[in-house]
């Protein structure tokens, strides 16, 4: 099998069918893309033939077995040839849409994800992503500025208590209840409306901010309350507040997600996640 793939108006190809899947594991070819193969009736979008998986498997999609006849320069001009003397129909890929605008194909081993891509699921910059976490972590901490305030800030004291429960309960105790309370009133908000957002649009209120959202790296649609909420959030958080390993594991986290290609951290691999920019689509069922 032959299969041709196209961005932008450029056309690439041919490839295996073991190669195109080879370039979906590793996000070459992305689910917008589009793609023919001899007895596809049209080009179509790479996810419609996958059914928004990254593997293809033709023997599971149902297409029609007349292809498209491929529209020449003498047809676009007015210098048509006679239907008998035109070339084979099945012979050639058609080019998608507008063949006005079609390019020359692009060499075999040509890397689509050098082309400008017009994907919904760009990946998030790497500053999006520490601003967004940055912005969660001082609503985080605006949270706690009652319960500060009833110890007239007193990092120091504060300070003295670590490892102390007994001093840490005494400095506690010491808060005015109306201001504990309002923190803890404060901090369950908080923790709600970032759990409802995780779950309903993949976001938090910092990621909703920089218009970016967690995804499934299969599916590239919001991950499973699992993935998301207990692999990606409770163990990862669990991880860095480890003393001493976990601000290694923070280090480690960020150096993974600036070295790999998708910009995957070790909490996106564990949770098998990846943050892109955010679309409507990505919400659609």
């Amino acid at each position: 099998m032959q299969i041709y793939l196209a961005r932008n108006q450029v056309q690439a190809g041919p490839y295996t069918l073991e190669e195109l899947n080879k370039m979906l594991s590793n996000r070459q070819v992305e689910l917008s893309d589009l793609m023919w193969h001899v007895g596809m009736d049209q080009w179509k979008q790479v996810g419609e033939m996958t059914k928004g998986q990254f593997y293809y498997d033709p023997n599971a999609t149902t297409s029609v077995n007349i292809p498209p006849r491929r529209v020449t320069v003498a047809d676009l001009y007015g210098n048509k040839q006679p239907e008998s003397t035109q070339s084979p129909v099945n012979q050639h890929p058609p080019f998608a849409n507008n063949p006005i605008h079609n390019k020359s194909p692009i060499n075999k081993n040509h890397n689509l994800q050098s082309a400008p891509s017009s994907s919904t699921n760009e990946l998030a910059t790497i500053g999006n992503r520490v601003i967004a976490v940055s912005i969660d972590a001082l609503l985080l901490m605006a949270c706690y500025i009652p319960f500060l305030s009833g110890l007239n800030y007193d990092f120091a004291a504060i300070s003295e208590t670590a490892g102390d429960m007994e001093k840490m309960t005494q400095l506690v105790q010491s808060v005015p209840e109306h201001l504990s309370s309002l923190t803890s009133v404060l901090f369950l908000v908080l923790f709600f409306l970032q759990l409802m957002l995780l779950i309903k649009r993949g976001q938090t209120i910092g990621k909703t901010v920089m218009g970016i959202r967690i995804v499934d790296v299969k599916t590239q649609k919001p991950a499973s309350i699992t993935n998301v909420i207990l692999l990606r959030s409770l163990v990862t958080s669990a991880l860095y507040a480890l003393p001493g390993i976990g601000t290694l594991f923070l280090i480690a986290d960020f150096v993974v997600m600036v070295i790999n290609k998708q910009r995957l951290s070790i909490h996106d691999k564990l949770a098998k996640t990846m943050v892109v920019k955010a679309d409507p689509k990505q919400l659609d069922k």
